[in-house]
């Protein structure tokens, strides 16, 4: 009897995280993700000038949520484990690039990206910008893994002004689905290719509901690089990856 009562919170603890995370491939489902907002127990809140920010956790997941929209989750005892389809599919991509010396995140969130490239690339000079310093605040309460790096707490077209021979900048800049006008400026991907060392890769996660969207960004992005543009669609999700190399 007393042998039953201690299997039964591993046995329920597993079966839970089942629910939330596929055993197959080790990646969030897409239950977690439609019901984030209201899972698990709200470890941090705040809300000013119309924007609601939320940290919540079960058992070993811990995420972000920026007005309800899931922006990053992790597993407490590895935060450097990615765990959203998409960004699964973009550490394959880098994996078969030359590691990088200098990187640019444009977009902290909760971290994951920032907490990988740390674990993969440890000897890269990795800096993140983020203009939200309640959102730096979270990161480094809930989700940093200690690592060296520097965060500034700056507006991204800022920072990309001074910044020169960087191999990849990755640019992750949605709260929510609708993307921010910049997104799809000329001058805002000049001052990126500027930017970006001889061989530097831009990579973006577009979301994007409507063909147009991506069309334009694609055509800003040629006119820019003159290269072509690689596109992965994510399956069962709006999230596109998008990687362009300066070569000329």
């Amino acid at each position: 009897m007393t042998k039953s009562i201690a299997l039964y919170p591993c046995w329920f603890m597993l079966n839970t995280m089942n629910k939330y995370i596929h055993g197959s491939s080790g990646l969030i489902s897409r239950h977690f993700i439609e019901h984030s907002s209201s899972l698990g127990q709200l470890l941090y809140w705040h809300n000013q000038h119309g924007i609601n920010i939320q940290v919540r956790e079960h058992q070993q997941l811990r995420w972000l949520l920026i007005n309800n929209t899931l922006q990053s989750v992790i597993l407490t005892r590895s935060p450097q484990v990615l765990l959203f389809p998409h960004l699964a599919y973009l550490a394959t991509v880098w994996q078969q690039r030359p590691a990088p010396k200098k990187i640019l995140e444009l977009g902290l969130g909760g971290g994951a990206i920032r907490n990988f490239l740390l674990k993969q690339y440890p000897q890269a000079q990795l800096t993140s910008v983020e203009k939200n310093p309640h959102i730096i605040d979270c990161y480094q309460d809930f989700f940093t893994l200690n690592e060296q790096g520097q965060i500034y707490c700056e507006d991204a077209q800022t920072v990309l002004k001074s910044a020169v021979n960087i191999d990849w900048i990755i640019l992750d800049l949605f709260s929510e689905l609708d993307a921010p006008r910049f997104l799809f400026d000329l001058c805002f991907y000049q001052t990126i290719y500027e930017a970006l060392a001889q061989r530097g890769i831009l990579f973006i996660n577009f979301l994007s509901q409507h063909a147009s969207q991506l069309t334009q960004l694609q055509l800003v992005l040629k006119r820019v690089f003159g290269e072509a543009v690689s596109i992965k669609k994510i399956t069962g999700f709006v999230n596109h990856i998008v990687v362009v190399e300066k070569t000329l």
